[in-house]
């Protein structure tokens, strides 16, 4: 229960961030050239990134959490830090394997950028989850 609301509320922030640097306020819009506003926006990423919140980072959430526990026993810093590596490598794997998937003609701008997506999505998520946990066990 608790990843399926950290991955909602994930879906939201991560939406919400994104319209948010990719809008265009309109005295900087160029004459006959549409912009998306930003609830166009929001809804376009919503619909794009929970799926793959859900379907994709679900599992491995899960597959990352599990290895985390096995790897460090230690201190509650060198969890957090694995963690934070771990998340972070997948979610730049799962922006480039994204691209790959669905863009034919990538340019390394656009690895680099999908990437920091990706980057982004999955460390709202890492951070957001370890918050609902600590709020739960309290």
């Amino acid at each position: 229960m608790k990843r399926l609301l950290a991955i909602a509320i994930s879906v939201i922030i991560f939406a919400t961030s994104y319209s948010w640097i990719s809008y265009v306020p309109s005295s900087q819009r160029e004459p006959n050239v549409y912009y998306f506003g930003f609830i166009e926006t929001f809804i376009f990423v919503v619909i794009y990134a929970g799926p793959i919140y859900f379907l994709v980072g679900l599992p491995l959430s899960i597959f990352i959490d599990r290895l985390i526990a096995g790897v460090t026993r230690k201190s509650k810093w060198a969890k957090y830090f694995v963690g934070l590596g771990f998340y972070s490598l997948v979610g730049v794997l799962v922006g480039v394997i994204f691209l790959i998937i669905f863009i034919q003609n990538t340019y390394q701008l656009d690895v680099i950028i999908i990437s920091a997506y990706g980057f982004v999505a999955s460390n709202i998520y890492f951070h957001l989850s370890l918050l609902l946990s600590t709020i739960i066990k309290k």
